[in-house]
């Protein structure tokens, strides 16, 4: 990583996601593969599985897969979230959940989700929902399921 790259990595904020930002963002991203994950800080997992995912989505970004890394800490907690973000590398836009309502977020991800972390969903080039993840994601099944899209 360049030095500029990481001046500008730790410069930057989380973009705030929130119910509608959510749906937009998904959107945004037609064309691609789309591939979301929920994860905090204090998560265990979810630190653990983070460099499995920032090495999935570079090795597919060229092919169109979107990794989409969406941080569920208080908001207070954004500069911790964006120094381990940088730690792994993690590729820009980065985000940080920022709804007024926990529930209306959950139901406007997946209204079966409990808001269980880490959580992965995946979505077709069309932007629609083909698979989610609950717990720690195993890593060939993710990308057996990337390529078939």
């Amino acid at each position: 990583m360049t030095a500029l790259f990481a001046a500008l990595l730790v410069a930057a904020s989380l973009q705030p996601v929130s119910e509608t930002a959510y749906t937009d963002l998904v959107r945004a991203n037609r064309g691609k593969v789309v591939v979301v994950n929920f994860w905090a800080t204090w998560c265990a997992p979810c630190r653990k599985e983070m460099p499995i995912l920032v090495a999935l989505g570079n090795r597919y970004s060229s092919k169109g897969v979107k990794l989409l890394l969406i941080s569920a800490d208080d908001p207070a907690d954004e500069p911790k979230a964006r120094a381990f973000l940088e730690s792994v590398h993690a590729p820009a836009p980065l985000f940080i959940k920022a709804a007024k309502d926990d529930d209306a977020f959950i139901r406007a991800v997946d209204p079966k989700w409990s808001g269980t972390l880490p959580s992965t969903f995946v979505y077709d080039r069309s932007g629609k929902p083909v698979r989610s993840f609950t717990g720690e994601i195993d890593p060939n099944t993710l990308e057996d399921l990337i390529r078939r899209l």
